[in-house]
């Protein structure tokens, strides 16, 4: 019989929520932070139908409210990342996209102490 095991701590890497008036590459960056195909669903349709569509409305209706958790909040995040990233965009595609970054990262800045678990 061995000896008694150690207990192996778990390490989570923290990641700083960029402030809403962080420009858009570390906005951009932060965004893919998080893989909504493996937390959330492999599938795009149902990352756009679960997180992203949701939240990219409340960001346009001024409701974003805490009735979307943070990982859809992330996952929708990540969809608008990803997309920007296919169409080759540097910077904000525009007002619409810009505001959705913004709020989204200020809702999770408030939410999380401006901190979240890496989950790439």
């Amino acid at each position: 019989m061995s000896g008694p095991h150690k207990k192996q701590l778990a390490v989570v890497r923290r990641l700083r929520v960029p402030t809403a008036d962080a420009g858009w590459a570390e906005l951009h960056e932060f965004a893919g932070t998080y893989d909504a195909s493996f937390f959330v669903s492999s599938s795009m349709g149902q990352v756009a139908a679960l997180a992203y569509r949701p939240v990219f409305q409340a960001v346009d209706a001024g409701t974003l409210g805490g009735e979307l958790g943070v990982d859809l909040l992330r996952a929708a995040l990540w969809f608008q990342a990803r997309s920007d990233t296919m169409s080759g965009a540097a910077d904000f595609s525009g007002p619409e996209v810009e505001r959705f970054y913004r709020t989204v990262c200020a809702e999770l800045h408030a939410r999380t102490g401006g901190w979240v678990g890496e989950q790439s």
